[in-house]
């Protein structure tokens, strides 16, 4: 959504159409809670593709350098297109999967604590380390996720009952 509304503000067309296609996916999803209709979702697909379609035209295709070696580069919208179009299924799975969210804010918020650290410690000094503050992130996060008190759970896992366990003897 953030490369659309870059888009957007430059003018194209196209970027502010996908972007209205999404959010419209959105709604008829229960705001991304349930999934489409089979119906919808072949509906969905179609417009897909010719949104992408009108978007090839709209989007100059890549130039080639003047030494002519190398890569031909892109601009930022044909390379989102070229995006779109290779990972079709994940950018859809929110409206086809009702487990699937529409953003990725709460991956984004998990990996945040872990970016901090490691900007301000400049990096972990072993991998084991790394992996037990990962490990350790990862049921906090898991906790709140579940709405449990983190200290409590804490002092479960300690104990060594905690309600990951429990959840998996369920």
């Amino acid at each position: 959504m953030r490369e659309l509304a870059a888009l957007e503000e430059k003018g194209t067309a196209w970027a502010t159409w996908f972007r209205r296609y999404l959010l419209a996916l959105y709604h008829l999803s229960e705001k991304g809670t349930g999934k489409v209709s089979d119906e919808e979702q072949r509906k969905a697909l179609l417009l897909f593709d010719s949104i992408l379609g009108y978007a090839e035209l709209e989007e100059p295709p890549p130039e080639k350098s003047e030494s002519g070696r190398g890569r031909p580069k892109a601009t930022k919208g044909r390379n989102l297109l070229v995006r779109l179009r290779e990972h079709k299924a994940a950018v859809l799975a929110f409206a086809f999967n009702e487990a699937v969210p529409f953003t990725n804010n709460q991956a984004e918020r998990d990996l945040r604590p872990a970016k901090t650290k490691q900007k301000v410690a400049g990096a972990f000094r072993t991998f084991e380390g790394a992996s037990i503050y990962a490990r350790i992130f990862g049921f906090i996060s898991t906790a709140r996720k579940h709405q449990h008190s983190v200290f409590n759970e804490l002092k479960n896992a300690l104990d060594g009952n905690t309600f990951l366990n429990q959840a998996c003897t369920s």
